[in-house]
């Protein structure tokens, strides 16, 4: 059997992993990227931490995996029929597919937000987003401003390490005058509108008592090169980060009929997380309900592997149950909200509770001894200390 991966993040690699120990025959995982990139840390990857902890070679995970083959390519189109897939430049066979595109960044119609704003989706856009400060930071003259757009948990973690990271540069580099600071913007009624009342209220005190300023209710209606339009207010001299939105990978629309979606752009699966015979799709692609997160995605990973195979032994798949997962918001230096079925802790225990929480996602995806060095890899700063 030649099972086929598309997606080299949590969903994909897992995939890869689980097949492999289960020994079903030749797995290939092609990724877009060489390496697998640790979305829960690149806050701290983009505001003057280790990348260690954040960007991790594929073929380190996978070097103990010879049944594994990896390759670099950008997957453009499925020919269901032949049991295809293929790129710009080469096909690929599959007895099995698993489809692990993730999603992509959503600009919401704002004008300007695509072409002006920085992002922390890739490792590209998060090394621009370093370029930016450096060179701030060379002319001695960082922006009045640094507006993160989006209050989900990517934009809290964000904002909150962002303000500690500026507030090191002014000390750093002694730029004292500098009148630098973080602002974060949602346009629902309060932060975190996904999770509960609680971690809202917890999240939003904790951002405040740092000193970033919280806008809630108003929408972003403008970006240019050095400004942003929030409601009715012109904030001049702004770095602007897009943190808000994601949608489903374009790769789906762009092969209908193939594939039905939702109005949203989401893939149809049956309960067994096919989208049609031999083709799986998984991750925030897919229309299981609440399924934006890593953990859904490596739930949703072993499970596929479970149903390819008992398949392959001639016995009945099974279905795939969501199930309710840990919620964690890390807000600046050593603090964290962590949730769990309505019980939270925050503070700095919730940070330690934070901080095992990220060596067990590294544990999905390798073992604790190549875990560890990654995990530790948080407290090492890569703040260039050459240009005072």
């Amino acid at each position: 059997m030649h099972v086929v991966i598309v997606g080299g993040g949590f969903g994909g690699v897992k995939a890869a992993l689980e097949l492999s120990k289960r020994k079903v025959g030749k797995i290939t995982l092609i990724s877009k990227e060489p390496y697998f990139l640790h979305h829960a840390t690149v806050y701290a990857t983009a505001t003057g931490q280790s990348s260690e902890e954040s960007v991790i070679p594929l073929h380190a995970l996978f070097a103990d995996h010879p049944s594994v083959t990896l390759v670099n390519d950008t997957i453009t189109h499925i020919d269901a029929d032949r049991s295809r897939i293929s790129s710009a430049t080469r096909e690929y066979h599959y007895d099995k597919l698993i489809l692990s595109l993730g999603s992509v960044t959503s600009f919401s119609g704002v004008k300007g937000a695509e072409k002006y704003s920085h992002s922390l989706k890739t490792l590209s856009a998060i090394e621009a987003f370093q370029d930016h400060i450096h060179e701030e930071v060379v002319r001695k003259e960082l922006d009045s401003e640094y507006v993160v757009i989006g209050g989900g948990q990517t934009g809290v973690e964000f904002a909150g390490a962002l303000d500690v990271y500026i507030k090191n540069l002014k000390t750093l580099y002694r730029l004292k005058k500098s009148k630098a600071h973080v602002t974060i913007v949602e346009q629902e009624p309060r932060l975190l509108p996904k999770l509960s009342h609680t971690a809202s209220y917890k999240v939003t005190r904790q951002l405040k008592k740092q000193g970033v300023r919280v806008i809630t209710g108003q929408r972003v209606e403008n970006i240019s090169k050095t400004a942003v339009t929030i409601g009715e207010n012109l904030h001049p001299d702004a770095t602007v980060i897009w943190t808000s939105g994601s949608e489903p990978n374009p790769f789906y629309k762009q092969n209908t009929p193939t594939f039905h979606l939702d109005d949203q752009g989401h893939v149809f699966v049956n309960p067994y997380l096919e989208a049609f015979d031999d083709v799986y799709v998984i991750g925030d692609s897919n229309s299981v309900i609440n399924n934006d997160t890593a953990w859904s995605a490596v739930a949703q990973a072993k499970a596929v592997a479970r149903s390819i195979t008992r398949e392959a032994q001639a016995l009945p798949k099974k279905k795939f149950h969501q199930g309710r997962y840990i919620q964690s918001s890390p807000v600046g230096y050593k603090w964290a909200y962590v949730e769990y079925f309505g019980i939270y802790v925050a503070g700095v225990s919730g940070w330690v509770v934070r901080r095992w929480i990220e060596l067990y996602s590294y544990c999905q995806i390798m073992p604790l001894k190549k875990a560890l060095p990654i995990w530790r890899a948080h407290d090492l700063s890569e703040i260039d200390t050459s240009l005072d």
